[in-house]
Order: C-alpha cells, then structure tokens, then sequence
C-alpha cells in the first residue's frame, strides 16, 4: 500500500511538471518555427527584390520578347551561388509562365515556357500593393518551399507597371530543422531539474507515508482480533498523529465493547435456553388441543360439502325442470304453429287442385283448336294442289297459244305477246303455289309436334292433380296428429309446472340446512384458527428463543476471537 501510494503521488506530480514542460516546448517551437519561417520569407523576397538589379532594362524587353532566355538565367546562378542557403532563382511573368530561371531550377527538371506553382494570394498583394512579399508554405516539384515574391518594374522604374516578377525559393525543411536547432538545447536543459525535482518529490512522498503503513498494520490487527494495547511511536503534529490518537482511542473503547458484549451473551444463553424449553412444551400441549379441533371443522365441512353438493344436485334437478317446462311451452307453441300450417297447406292444396283443372281445360281446348288447324291445313294444301293443276294446264295452254301466234305471223304476234304474259303468269302461280304446299307441310309438322306436347302436358297435369290430392290427405293426417300431439304435450306441461313448484321447494330447504352447516363449520374453523394461531405465535416464541439461542452462541464465538 505505501509503495501504490508514493509511486502514485508521485506519478501524478511528475505527469503534471511533464505536461507543462511538454506545452511549454510545444508553444516554445511554435513561436520559433514561426519567427524563422517569417524570416525566411523576409530573406527570400529581400534577396530577390536586391538581385533584380543583375538584369538590365534591354535584358527585360528581350525576356518579355523570349529572347536571350539562356544569357539571362546564367546572371541568375549569382545569387544562388553567393547565398547557398537559397534553392534558385527565377523571373516568371503575371500568370505564372517561367521566362528565365537558374541552373539550379533547371537540373530539378523546369524550363522556360513551363507554367510554375505560385501563392495566389500573395501575388495578388504585389501587384496591388507594388511591394515585395513571401509566400505560404507549398509543395511542388518533388520538394516543399517557401517563395519570395519581388515586383520587376518597366525600366526598373517603380512608377511604372510590373512587368515580371522576381522569384527565390527556400527549401522549406530548413525551417524546421533550424527552429530544432533552437530549442534542443532548451528542451534538454528542461529535463534535467524535472528528474531531480521527480526524485525528490517521491523520497519526500515515501517519508510522510511511513507513519500511514505503520497505522495501516495497526488496522490489520484489529481487523484480526488483536485490540491490546499497542504503542506505535508516532510523534507527529499532523492528520497523521491525529488519525494514530484516534486510532488507539478506539482499541480502547472497542475492548470495553467486546467485554462487556461477553459477559451479557453468556448471560442471554442461559435465559434463553430455559425459556426454549417451557415454549416446547406449553406448544405441545396445544398441538392436540388444535388436532382435535381440526378433526371437529373437518367432520363439520365434510358435511357442509355434503349438503352443498345435494343442494346443488337439487339446484340443477330443478334447473332442469324449469328448462323442460319452458321447452314444453315451446313445443306446444311449435305445435299448434305446425297446426295452423298444416291446415294452411290443405287450403293451398285445394287451391292448386282448382288450378290444375283450370289447366287441364284449356289444355283440352287447345288440343281441339290444334284439331281445327290441322283440318284447315289440309283444305289449303287440296287448293295449292288445284291452283298448281291449273297453272300446268294454263302454262300448256299458253304454249299452244305460242304456237299458232307463230303460225299465223305478222298477225300473230300480238296474241303471241299475251300467250308469253300468260306463261310466265302460270309459272309464277306455280312456283308461289310449291312454296305454299312447303309452308303448309311445315305448319302441319309443328301442329302434329305441338299436338304430342299438349297430349304429354294432358297428362303430367292429370299425374300432378293425383300427387295434389295425395298431398292433401297426407296434410290432412299430420293436422290430426299435431292436433293429438298439441294436447298430449299441454298435459305433460301442466305436471311438469307442478314438479317445478316442488322442486323449488326443496331446493330452499336444503340451502337453509346448508347455511346452518356453514355456519358450524365456521364456527368449528374458528375455534381451530384460534388455537392455530396460538400454538404458531408459541412456536414463533419458541423459534425466536432457539434464533436468540443461536445468535448467543455465535456472538460468544465472535467475541472470543478478540484478545483482550
């Protein structure tokens, strides 16, 4: 425990003086990195606003124009070769386009014409502004850099309009590696009194925890049943001394405690185990009295479900009773009901009998219309016969008229004119009268058919009027039966009313004798609850004895395992 505690304390100051070191180098190399970027960046656009003086007007005039683009890159080489921290040295025009450039920007693979990465904000503030500026840190051309922006005024004249501009690049790695540079040695310097302080703080720590582990083994001997008294040697002013006071003040009290705990328990024991005893018995003796007393509410509710069994048996008989009545009013209802339709079919079968031989009649008449007609076909088809003998003889006659029309010549031929209108006239009368016969014949066919039916509806008719007057006497035979049935079922209604009435009777005689064996049997469980609860408050009484008992012996058990 002393080592958790001191390595723990002094984790938590040691981690505290880390993390400020740690924020402390982190803003340290923030303020640092930032300064020197700035002054990268104030270098670079410096050196290329100074260098712009290498080139000439005419040099300008003939950059803009592509000419002497190699010459003039070579006048470049001076600033890198002079300052070598730089990384080149260019001249790109307004949109980005290199027109010369070093040989050191040439052997990272650029030439004139290429278009090259630029900070675009920072060239918008030249052109605006007219001044010098740097850029953001960027990456291009497999290498990250920092740019220094400087304006290329028309004959070097700063009134005039930017024609280029002057570039410098810085590798931007030099940044940091100059600001680590800076701050390595603060940092390292930082570490050292952290560690002295860190030692420091857990020797300090260990020393003012010792009187805490000689308390902690002072609390495991209690905790083990050792309260003698117990010098502990502990001077201190401090919580400390206070906690190893208290400490000892509470052995003492808890002696007292244990002691006088041990003399009133072994007391206890010795009460409580005379008092188990008379429980047991006075506990016995009202466990017979409580036997006999359930003997008793048994007997008693045995008969009471006796009684309450007949008097539901009498109950349900005289439900029965009730229900067969009532279904005997019923079927005398459903009777007479069968009654009065009975003598409504008979009345409907009279009617149908009436219909049938209205239908018979007019199946007779119709037969002996269709007898009439048959006739009269007969007469038409004699006439059609005459009517096509004359059309023959006619049709003979007007060809012998044709005939001597011709013999006769130019006298004949009016007549032979009429002897042709005859012909024809005859063939029509002919043709018209086959027609009639075939019509004829037809309407024969249909009144012979037609005839076959009516003789065949003649005789479901009569069948039909034979199957109604069955029907009849067979309604009349059920009306006679019902009628019989109807007073039979009355009869058994009327006893069964009387029966209902006794059995009513009966049932209420019953409930009263159940209700006078309920309430002995109420009686009978009384008595028995009441010496139940006597006997189960004794046994409680006895239990808590033999609980306190237990609870005596254990507590002794306890106590003697304190030394005093």
């Amino acid at each position: 425990m002393k080592r958790t505690l001191t390595w723990r304390l002094g984790l938590i100051i040691i981690g505290v003086i880390f993390s400020t070191l740690i924020i402390t180098s982190i803003t340290t190399y923030n303020t640092a990195y930032n300064s020197l970027y700035e002054a990268a960046g104030v270098e670079a656009y410096g050196c290329a606003n100074i260098t712009t003086g290498l080139l000439e007007a005419r040099d300008l005039e003939d950059l803009l124009n592509g000419e002497r683009t190699i010459e003039i890159g070579k006048k470049l080489n001076w600033t890198v070769n002079h300052k070598e921290i730089f990384e080149s040295q260019y001249i790109l025009s307004l949109d980005g386009e290199i027109l010369a450039l070093d040989d050191h920007l040439i052997k990272q693979g650029f030439s004139v014409g290429d278009q090259f990465q630029t900070d675009k904000e920072a060239i918008q503030m030249l052109i605006e502004m007219k001044h010098s500026t740097y850029s953001e840190i960027y990456e291009f051309g497999g290498m990250k850099r920092i740019s220094g922006y400087a304006p290329i005024f028309k004959d070097h004249d700063p009134s005039k309009e930017i024609i280029a501009i002057s570039v410098i690049d810085f590798n931007a790695d030099i940044v940091k590696e100059r600001t680590w540079t800076v701050v390595k040695d603060g940092l390292l310097l930082g570490f050292i009194p952290l560690i002295i302080a860190a030692i420091f703080t857990l020797y300090l720590i260990r020393k003012k925890t010792k009187p805490i582990s000689i308390l902690i083994e002072r609390t495991r001997m209690i905790a083990n049943g050792d309260i003698t008294v117990y010098e502990n040697n502990i001077t201190s002013k401090d919580e400390v001394g206070d906690l190893a006071q208290n400490l000892e003040e509470m052995s003492t009290n808890l002696r007292e405690i244990i002691s006088t705990i041990k003399t009133t328990s072994n007391d206890l024991v010795s009460n409580v185990s005379d008092t188990s005893l008379s429980m047991n018995e006075i506990s016995l003796a009202l466990g017979h009295v409580s036997t006999n007393m359930d003997e008793v509410a048994s007997r008693t509710s045995k008969s009471a479900e006796m009684t309450t069994e007949a008097s539901n048996a009498l109950m349900t008989l005289s439900k029965l009773i009730h229900s067969s009545k009532e279904k005997a009013d019923i079927s005398v209802e459903s009777a007479e009901h069968t009654m009065t339709t009975a003598q409504q079919g008979i009345q409907k079968v009279h009617e149908i009998v009436e219909r049938m031989n209205v239908i018979k009649k007019s199946t007779l008449d119709t037969q002996q219309i269709i007898g009439t007609l048959s006739t009269y076909t007969t007469e038409i088809q004699q006439i059609t016969e005459a009517i096509t003998t004359i059309a023959s003889q006619t049709n003979l006659l007007a060809l012998n008229a044709t005939i001597e029309a011709a013999r006769a010549g130019e006298h004949g031929k009016g007549f032979a004119v009429v002897a042709d209108e005859v012909r024809k006239l005859a063939e029509q009368s002919n043709k018209e009268a086959s027609e009639v016969d075939k019509l004829v014949s037809k309407i024969t066919t249909s009144i012979t058919n037609t005839v076959g039916c009516i003789e065949e509806s003649r005789k479901h008719v009569e069948q039909g009027e034979q199957t109604v007057n069955e029907t009849g006497e067979a309604l009349e035979n059920i009306r006679f039966a019902v009628k019989n049935i109807v007073e039979e079922i009355k009869g058994l209604s009327s006893l069964t009313h009387d029966e209902a009435n006794t059995s009513e009777q009966i049932v209420q005689l019953v409930i009263h004798l159940e209700e006078a064996n309920e309430h002995m049997s109420m009686n009978a469980q009384e008595v028995s609850a009441a010496t139940e609860e006597t006997t189960a408050s004794i046994e409680e009484v006895a239990f808590r004895s033999t609980v306190i008992n237990k609870m005596s012996n254990q507590l002794n058990t306890i106590v003697n395992r304190f030394k005093l």
